[in-house]
């Protein structure tokens, strides 16, 4: 496919062919390679991405954009109090005019940090396609304030990952919400090169092949994600603010899940809702274990007009530096332990009682009825989590389910989990009638995904554990372990056959390991 490019190919050509001419009688093959090298010079500049909002969501001439950028991060305040390694900030992408300021608290973040690999992810307002286009590399993006150049050994990495991740210029040609991201990074940082991806069609689908490349790809201390999004959309600022303030407390507590819920339903509203989804996944599988909403404001603000706003978000990830905020020697700020996941969930011993008789009268309704029950439960209990189901028989293992993010209430997760371990474990025959009074019923409540940077971190008894590696994955509740007397190769070794994998994959520089721990509690 055809794209811009810094000289005219033609001219380019009819100039070598000039000098070709004039050198022909002396040596036609000293002509031949001054028309390759012409071309090979050509190339090497890349093709350029020509502005497409510039005059329109921001100013045009280089001086004014400058004074409106530099003013915005000079009134944001130097010290917003994050103490870690920055792993992702969201963005609005709207006219600078209406959206500027509140980016800026999270540009401000960047200055003096260091970072010189940005990858940007939006979603496609222009153009529909499905999978992901990345405009790079060999692309040259150009602003008012300069020539911006992408990081081909990223670009190119991204584009063998998958077959859906492509290089698709219409997608970008007029799209804005990476584009208006360009003048702050600029500014804020020196030395740097960008990743720019667009998402297509917001399907789930695409959520999980951006989450999955996103959390594959090196990532290091030099890294980081932008999301580019908006939230509610043309709404009274009064009934958009609740919107989004459902969404920013999804987004204050890592809750993708919860988040991407939400907007299938149409109970929140991003315009880049899809790929923050996915950035927000990996940013947790990069680290991340705090978030902190910078700002949050509407284009009421500005334009006096509160009838029918756009709600804007600056939201940073970051790894927080657990040892100096906490004084734990093992860094584990951010992380629920036990005691934390007790107290969010109001664990006391009325409330897992009725968990437990959640999940044996789902699975007692389920053999009659074919249907899952409706259940009334108290306010904690209606808080979305992760759970599995354990069922024994006799003391054997008679079916395990679960979810391992946050897709539900608590109760509707023990319910739906209790139902598929009694029958929709594949390993085991469906639960009969006369063995529903013989089961013996456990639950485990999870706490949040942590990406295991270094074998030493895992606890046997504290941690669970889950793999993956290419389309595998396995899991293992931190009990099991327990239960068996393993040491933690061995638990290692036992999730990658859970996995269908070697013993060992494990060690493979492809393999993502993550740890969780659970309360754990049963009849």
């Amino acid at each position: 496919m055809k794209l811009p490019t810094l000289f005219s190919l033609t001219d380019c050509i009819k100039n070598s062919i000039l000098k070709a001419k004039s050198m022909l009688n002396r040596n036609i093959f000293s002509a031949i390679f001054i028309i390759l090298s012409v071309m090979g010079t050509m190339s090497s500049f890349g093709a350029i991405r020509e502005p497409a909002v510039a005059g329109k969501f921001y100013p045009s001439e280089p001086e004014e954009l400058k004074q409106m950028v530099t003013g915005h991060l000079g009134k944001t305040p130097s010290d917003q109090g994050i103490d870690g390694q920055i792993i992702a900030i969201l963005v609005p992408h709207a006219g600078l005019v209406y959206s500027g300021q509140i980016a800026a608290y999270a540009y401000k973040l960047l200055e003096n940090s260091g970072i010189s690999k940005v990858v940007l992810c939006g979603p496609s307002h222009q153009y529909g396609f499905q999978g992901i286009s990345v405009y790079g590399p060999g692309i040259i993006w150009k602003t008012p304030l300069g020539n911006q150049f992408c990081d081909d050994t990223l670009c190119n990495w991204l584009g063998s990952y998958n077959k859906n991740i492509s290089v698709i210029p219409e997608a970008h040609a007029r799209e804005h919400c990476l584009e208006v991201q360009l003048p702050y990074l600029q500014t804020v940082l020196k030395d740097f090169k960008i990743v720019p991806m667009i998402m297509g069609h917001p399907d789930k689908a695409n959520v999980d092949l951006l989450t999955q490349a996103l959390s594959s790809l090196p990532f290091d201390k030099k890294t980081f994600f932008v999301s580019s999004t908006d939230w509610q959309h043309y709404r009274p600022a009064s009934q958009g603010g609740e919107m989004d303030s459902l969404g920013i407390d999804c987004l204050r507590n890592l809750d993708a899940n919860g988040l991407e819920k939400y907007l299938q339903e149409g109970k929140v509203e991003m315009c880049g809702g899809a790929p923050a989804v996915a950035v927000i996944r990996a940013a947790i599988a990069k680290g991340a274990n705090k978030v902190k909403i910078l700002k949050y404001g509407d284009s009421g603000d500005i334009s006096g007009d509160k009838s029918s706003v756009v709600g804007y978000v600056a939201a940073v990830l970051y790894k927080s530096d657990a040892k100096k905020e906490t004084g734990n020697p093992n860094g584990e700020s951010g992380v629920l332990n036990d005691a934390d996941l007790i107290k969010k969930y109001d664990l006391n011993d009325a409330n897992k009682t009725r968990l437990l008789q959640i999940a044996r009268e789902s699975i007692k309704h389920y053999m009659a009825f074919k249907t899952l029950p409706e259940f009334d439960a108290v306010e904690n209990l209606q808080k979305f989590a992760a759970a599995f189901v354990t069922l024994e028989k006799e003391g054997m293992l008679r079916g395990c389910i679960g979810h391992t993010t946050a897709e539900e209430p608590l109760y509707k997760t023990v319910s739906i989990c209790a139902v598929q371990a009694a029958f929709a474990d594949r390993r085991f025959p469906p639960v009969r009638p006369e063995e529903i009074e013989k089961l013996h019923i456990e639950i485990s409540i999870l706490s949040s995904m942590q990406k295991v940077g270094s074998f030493e971190e895992i606890r046997v008894g504290k941690d669970g554990l889950m793999i993956f590696k290419g389309n595998e994955r396995g899991l293992l509740l931190p009990q099991v372990a327990v239960d068996y007397g393993w040491n933690a190769t061995e638990f290692l070794e036992q999730t990658c056959e859970k996995a269908g994998l070697n013993p060992d994959d494990y060690k493979l520089p492809e393999a993502i390991i993550y740890k969780f721990q659970a309360v754990v509690f049963g009849e």
